[in-house]
């Protein structure tokens, strides 16, 4: 079974980011995000990768096992007001 690849943040946003959630189902939940990653694949063992595939050489910034984590999403980051 090949890997499910989830594609990286869309070109024309500014600043993107990785949010995992953690935890199992017997574990409090908490989160954690990825402010260099702009992607993540899940492996057919159910190993979570996060990527950051646009900035440079693709580089894995993290690996989560498979109980270790619930759901990941890529997400906008705020961005900070000009000044």
């Amino acid at each position: 079974m090949a890997p499910i690849e989830h594609p990286p943040a869309c070109e024309g946003l500014l600043v993107m980011a990785v949010k995992v959630y953690l935890g199992s189902s017997s574990a409090a939940h908490s989160e954690m995000t990825y402010e260099e990653a702009d992607a993540f694949n899940v492996t057919s063992g159910g190993f979570l990768l996060i990527q950051r595939q646009h900035a440079g050489e693709q580089r894995d910034l993290a690996v989560f096992a498979p109980n270790a984590w619930l759901h990941a999403e890529v997400v906008r980051e705020p961005q900070s007001p000009a000044r």
